[in-house]
């Protein structure tokens, strides 16, 4: 079995630790690796029980200073992400740990207060143990592993004139010209984010050259240093700018006299990080042991929020992931009911539906940080079924409707009475009350006043104001709810919208379901009976008028001019073309719903996340009211679509039209 151990026995190994204030709680992390020549040799040791251990007097593990002790060798641990729960590995620096190399490496991890031991000396040797209790030693006497531990940035060499302040900080003046602060030990290990005034922040990769006001450097998760290194926070002065070379050079570029640098471990940094967001118009959200949080937006945009994740934790292998919890995200989102998370380059976007107050873990994160794209969804519902919106580019004012054709927003009239009562009732009257007017004329004829013709005017009368009473409280009924509907829909249009930008989306939310529920209630249940030949109320009438007729010609002269004067015309009931519970489907099928979207953009390509709406059957989009080119539409997993729109101006109005 042959082994390589990092850091190696015989040699001193440099610990720099950063200086904290007096009294704050910090600890910095050793890292020991043991590599075995090839992975079945691992995987043997394994088998046959052979440990392998550090033998140290570091303080930890409740141990005492002087104190020795084993820490056993094992594999870096990682966490698991929950099914269900979307995860986002949000730079490109995210697995490159994932390599063979590491496949034959154990380590020993270990996190411990040094800075309670400046210019101590800590010693550390390997060792074997077997199954039988055996213990062989693998370095040799007097040639023990030694820690030395100093005050400084681990991976960062400073020049001279610095100061450190009382709460860990590193201060220093430069006039003007370029002025070198200081290098990065190994250029690859870290990546960087920059700053400018008024702007979003910029990622740039290992080994490049970036610039900016203020900058943020993450170690990469290849760097297997024995001293782990820690986030590192710069920011200047205004009038200055920071520059990180391909080599590592650190410079000052300064045109005022009074130039200012503040540097510090990320830990210890958050004075710092609120004078980088006061640069993006943001805040820092979240400042914990886990991760730091900066949300930024973009000068004069609404939405969305940028958040900038910088991890504390360890990023050992590329494959740990953290939580991101709904209770650190900007107080912004406390009133959202759902939000819509991206990626920056768009190719994950994952919803979060429902109160965000309600909601536990948002999203896992890589350990390597980086960029989220977070912003409000709002709801739409289309035919009972609840749909999403949200715009991940910069804006102002997003103003999301239904458009429905005339045909469908406003209610429709309401119907002709129903099919059973004028079968079962008008046919009935109609044929009773004709027959008591010929009774009535046969009884008068010897009576010296004729009052026939005035019993036949009133006749049709008493016939056609017998309905009113019998129908009024159903007409009522469907009156009160076409005006339920008018109002339905003025509501819906106009008022939702203004009702969701003052109190929040909540109470438009209960608004709508008072209002649909009244139209509910007032809906009236129709089940007309089917009869199987009804009788046509206009052929009795007829009838009856005939038999009239006939009884008439029979009178004397006198009585026969008086009988033919005009009289009332009766009222015919004409049968409903169609029953109410069934209208035709002719009014639906002509005009789908439309989804009408309007916004002042900020961004020259906006887009357009959708959740929900199934197949899109078109889109077209005007600018400041001229037409433009039709968006392309991406689609990706869980329903999700993209409306990408092409390159369009700052500040231009954007409508778009989705007929779905």
């Amino acid at each position: 079995m042959q082994l390589t151990f990092t850091p190696a026995l015989g040699e001193e190994t440099v610990l720099k630790v950063a200086p904290v204030a007096s009294g704050r709680p910090a600890s910095q992390s050793v890292l020991f690796k043991a590599t075995f020549e090839d992975r079945e040799a691992l995987l043997k040791a394994r088998t046959d029980g052979v440990k392998v251990e550090v033998w140290s007097d570091i303080p930890v593990d409740g141990r005492s200073y002087g104190d020795w002790g084993a820490l056993p060798f094992s594999e870096l641990g990682t966490t698991s992400v929950p099914q269900g729960v979307p995860s986002f590995s949000l730079t490109s620096d995210a697995k490159e740990g994932d390599d063979a190399s590491q496949e034959n490496s154990l380590y020993v991890h270990i996190r411990a207060p040094f800075h309670e031991h400046i210019g101590a000396h800590f010693h550390f040797t390997y060792r074997l143990v077997f199954p039988t209790g055996e213990i062989k030693w693998l370095g040799e006497f007097g040639r023990n592993g030694e820690l030395v531990i100093e005050q400084g940035l681990p991976g960062v060499d400073l020049r001279e004139g610095w100061n450190i302040s009382d709460d860990g900080t590193y201060r220093t003046h430069a006039f003007p010209g370029d002025r070198v602060l200081g290098y990065l030990a190994d250029p690859r290990a870290w990546s960087c984010w920059s700053w400018r005034s008024s702007s979003l922040p910029t990622f740039t990769g290992a080994s490049q050259a970036c610039e900016g006001l203020a900058m943020v450097l993450s170690p990469r998760p290849y760097a297997r240093e024995v001293n782990v290194l820690r986030p590192l926070v710069f920011i200047a002065s205004h009038s200055t700018s920071l520059h990180i070379t391909e080599e590592g050079k650190i410079v000052l570029r300064s045109s005022s006299p009074f130039a200012r640098v503040s540097f510090s471990v990320l830990e210890h940094s958050r004075d710092l990080l609120e004078g980088i967001a006061a640069l993006c118009d943001g805040e820092v959200a979240a400042f914990d042991d886990v991760a730091a949080m900066l949300a930024c937006r973009l000068p004069g945009a609404e939405l969305p929020l940028h958040l900038v994740i910088l991890p504390m934790i360890d990023n050992l292998d590329g494959r740990s992931v953290f939580p991101l919890k709904a209770s650190s995200l900007p107080k912004a989102t406390a009133d959202w009911d759902g939000m819509v998370v991206s990626s920056p380059d768009m190719r994950t976007v994952e919803f979060v539906t429902g109160p965000l107050s309600q909601t536990d873990v948002v999203a896992w994160v890589g350990a390597a940080g980086g960029e989220l794209i977070v912003s409000p969804a709002r709801e739409v519902v289309v035919d009972s079924h609840t749909c999403y919106v949200a715009l991940l580019t910069p804006h102002q004012e997003l103003r999301v409707e239904l458009d429905r054709s005339v045909a469908q927003t406003l209610p429709t009239p309401p119907p002709s009475p129903p099919l059973s009562s004028v079968q079962s009732r008008t046919p009935v009257e109609t044929t009773k009350e004709p027959q008591t007017t010929i009774q009535n004329q046969s009884v008068s004829r010897s009576s010296p006043t004729p009052t026939v013709p005035r019993q036949r005017r009133r006749a049709p009368r008493s016939r056609s104001s017998a309905l009113i009473p019998y129908e009024s409280p159903r007409l009522l009924r469907r009156y009160l709810h076409m005006v339920l509907n008018v109002v339905l829909w003025f509501w819906s249009v106009f008022v939702r919208s203004l009702t969701v930008r003052l109190v929040g989306e909540s109470v438009a939310r209960r608004i709508s379901g008072l209002l649909g529920l009244a139209l509910l209630k007032t809906a009236y249940p129709v089940s007309p009976k089917t009869l199987s030949s009804p009788p046509r109320p206009e052929e009795d009438l007829q009838e009856v008028d005939d038999n009239v007729a006939d009884d008439s010609r029979q009178d004397s002269p006198a009585q026969s001019q008086e009988a033919e004067e005009p009289a009332a015309p009766s009222v015919s009931t004409p049968l409903p073309r169609y029953s109410s519970s069934n209208p035709p489907e002719a009014l639906g099928d002509p005009n789908p719903p439309r989804l009408a979207l309007s916004v002042d953009i900020l961004s020259k390509a906006p887009v357009i996340a959708l959740r929900g709406f199934g197949t899109l059957k078109d889109a077209c989009a005007t600018v400041d009211g001229k037409p433009t080119s039709s968006p392309q539409i991406a689609t990706l997993k869980d329903g999700v679509q993209l409306l990408q729109f092409g390159v369009v101006e700052d500040g231009k109005h954007l409508e778009v039209l989705v007929t779905l």
